[in-house]
């Protein structure tokens, strides 16, 4: 499929000639811009305006590090039940179901103590200053933009969820039966590197309000 658009101008396709796993070919694609970026996961099904919308959010805040959209299937990211994998609501397609985020939407941009990997905008500035994802603790994914989150909170960076874009996810379909022992393995490495990270998760999930209003408010609409 992507060699189909090699030939256009406005596309870079780099080839891989070997499994380099995936937070090394993210590093790959980092390297080769200067520009801010986009991380969206293969099992993704995205909707109309949504880079727009995220380049608005990030550039809301001269503090926002980083981006995450609203999604099905995505943890602290999750409508229209919060932090639970959810189907589309009755009735909707992906694209209605995201006109109806957009308008209930009074782009809160909460912070949130990590991004979610399956659509993530991060800022040139920032990568400037924090460097690239590490691929040597979480070369094979998972984890990596918690990592990457707590690094650019401990910078004075906050990550923000886009309250006004949607982004279907599949979700787990990435690592199938090796998910399990990379999020033990991964988890350990995290808690490691990053004390205060597992108390920043605990405390947004017991105390958070703005997101489980988002969810709310969702909910009274469908």
């Amino acid at each position: 499929l992507l060699e189909k658009y090699k030939s256009y101008n406005q596309i870079t396709f780099l080839n891989n000639m070997e499994n380099m796993g995936f937070v090394k070919t993210v590093n790959k694609g980092i390297k080769h811009t200067k520009h801010d970026i986009i991380i969206l996961n293969s099992d993704t099904v995205v909707t109309d305006y949504w880079i727009d919308k995220l380049k608005v959010a990030a550039y809301s805040n001269s503090k926002v590090g980083s981006v995450t959209t609203l999604t099905n299937n995505g943890t602290i990211a999750s409508v229209p039940m919060f932090n639970k994998d959810n189907n589309l609501p009755k009735g909707y397609s992906i694209e209605e179901f995201s006109i109806l985020i957009d308008k209930v939407s009074k782009k809160l941009y909460p912070v949130i103590p990590t991004a979610v990997g399956h659509a993530m905008f991060i800022k040139r500035a920032v990568i400037n200053k924090i460097g690239l994802f590490d691929e040597v603790n979480f070369g094979k994914g998972y984890g990596e933009e918690e990592d990457y989150s707590a690094r650019l909170i401990e910078k004075g960076y906050i990550n923000i969820l886009a309250d006004d874009t949607f982004i279907y996810h599949h979700g787990s379909t990435s690592f199938k039966s090796d998910k399990k022992e990379l999020i033990r393995k991964n988890k350990r490495i995290l808690k490691k590197k990053h004390k205060l990270h597992a108390f920043r998760v605990k405390h947004f999930l017991l105390f958070d309000r703005k997101v489980k209003r988002i969810c709310k408010n969702i909910q009274r609409c469908i």
